[in-house]
């Protein structure tokens, strides 16, 4: 995979490496895993709610008991 950066975010990208200690590669796959995992929660999340919905009247009752 190659990734193209403009040149503005190129240089951010090695400013904020050289900052941390590390290489833009290392910065850029942190990066993915943290949108990654956001992704996955707010997908988690929303499955919760809809479940929560279709069954409220059941959860009230169990939460009743």
């Amino acid at each position: 995979m190659n990734l193209r950066l403009d040149d503005d975010r190129s240089d951010r990208l090695r400013e904020e490496a050289e900052a941390e200690n590390r290489s833009m590669q290392q910065v850029v796959v942190t990066a993915i895993d943290d949108y990654l995992e956001r992704k996955q929660t707010e997908r988690v999340r929303a499955l919760g709610a809809a479940f929560a919905a279709r069954h409220a009247t059941l959860l009230e009752r169990l939460a009743d008991s």
